[in-house]
Order: structure tokens, then C-alpha cells, then sequence
């Protein structure tokens, strides 16, 4: 997976930069192989979040934060604040799950305000702050903070603040954002590692068994 140059990099207070679809279509389907592999190997499905931006357990105005997505202009807002909070309602499997189960990996930016139907995957490609903030709120927090974390990952991707003091608040929620996605995928890597060896394990041990009741059946 080819990154920017600085995780969670922020543009402050110019314009927000989309990152090369190429490379994000990539970083998507490196995702969605490892996931493959992980379900050859039956670790359990990832967790799923309905959580939307209009929820109030995320926070008033939560829609604010997804400015951070802008595209070729700033955030018009400060919104690195609202960006944690979006951040924080999810969590690493659930940002995941929006990625490689609820996105395409060839979809085009938002085109309208957003909504239920924007995926992860739209988000990072970005779009004007109107769409972004707009709409009713139903969008999915796990796409926003997915959007935001491959945003910040992927080469050319950078994020759009307000002001200098608000270029540091979206540049940490766009670190919390890809330590949350990469810590869970590190931890699929691991179940699915182990669950490997401990199947290698038993087949050794299965054959190491036969072997010892072949010899003593020889020796009677």
C-alpha cells in the first residue's frame, strides 16, 4: 500500500487534495485480498456500525467534520474537532467493514450531499464542502472515518482544515483514524496467521500419530 508522505498530512487553510485513485484503488483491493484470505481461514465476520452523522451520541453537528474530506478548497469551517468525534464513534473493524464490504473501490467522488449510500471510498476521493456537510445526516460515520483514514494513507491524499489550529486537530484524527484501521487489520493478519499455524499444528500432530501406531503395530 503506497502512503503520503505524512500520515493524517493537512492542508491548512488551503484547499484539501484527493488522493490518486489509482493507488487508492490498489490500497482497496490489498484490503479486500486480506479479508479474502481471512475468511478461507473462518475468522469470524467483521463488526458493522449503523451509527450516522445525525446520531446524537456522536455529537451536535457531527456533519461538519466530514469537511475534512474537501477537495480543491479548505474546510470553511473548523472542523478537525467534529472529525475526532466521527473518528471516535467508530472502530477499527467497523471502519473495515465500510471499506471493503459496503464500497465498490471504483466509485466516483460524492456527486450530491451525502448520504447513507456514500461509501468510504467516495469520502476519500472527496468533494466540495457543501455535499460534504450537507444532506439530512444519514451518512454512516464508519464511511466518514474510513473515507478519512484512506485519505490520509493513500498517496497524493490530504486533508483540509480552517485555520493553522485546526490543521492540528484533523491532522490527529486522521493519525486516530489510521491507527484504528491498520490496528485492526493487523489484528485479522494475526487470527488469521495463528488459525494457519494451529491447522498446520494439528495436521503434524494427526500425522505423527499415525506414524507412531503404524511402527507399533509393526513391532507386535
Amino acid at each position: 500500500m503506497v502512503v503520503a508522505k505524512v500520515i493524517g498530512d493537512v492542508v491548512s487553510p488551503q484547499s484539501g487534495l484527493t488522493v490518486n485513485a489509482g493507488k487508492l484503488e490498489k490500497a482497496f483491493k490489498a484490503l479486500q485480498g486480506i479479508m479474502e484470505i481471512a475468511k478461507t481461514q473462518k475468522i469470524k465476520e467483521l463488526q458493522k456500525s449503523e451509527v450516522s452523522l445525525a446520531d446524537t451520541s456522536i455529537g451536535a453537528d457531527a456533519k461538519a467534520g466530514a469537511r475534512v474530506l474537501a477537495k480543491d478548497e479548505n474546510a470553511g469551517a473548523a472542523s478537525g474537532e467534529k472529525a475526532s468525534l466521527i473518528v471516535s464513534a467508530v472502530s477499527g473493524e467497523e471502519m473495515l467493514d465500510a471499506i471493503v464490504n459496503k464500497s465498490k473501490g471504483n466509485e466516483p467522488e460524492v456527486s450530491g450531499p451525502a448520504s447513507v449510500s456514500t461509501t468510504a471510498i467516495a469520502f476519500a476521493k472527496g468533494c466540495i464542502t457543501s455535499n460534504l456537510s450537507g444532506g439530512t445526516g444519514d451518512a454512516k460515520a464508519a464511511a466518514v472515518a474510513g473515507g478519512i483514514a484512506l485519505r490520509s494513507l493513500v498517496e497524493g491524499g490530504k486533508l483540509a482544515a480552517n485555520s493553522s489550529n485546526d490543521g492540528k486537530a484533523v491532522q490527529a484524527a486522521g493519525i486516530t483514524a489510521v491507527n484504528k484501521l491498520l490496528g485492526a487489520v493487523e489484528d485479522i493478519i494475526k487470527k488469521t496467521v495463528k488459525n494457519v499455524i494451529d491447522k498446520v499444528k494439528t495436521e503434524v500432530d494427526q500425522a505423527r500419530v499415525s506414524k507412531v501406531s503404524v511402527s507399533e503395530a509393526k513391532s507386535k
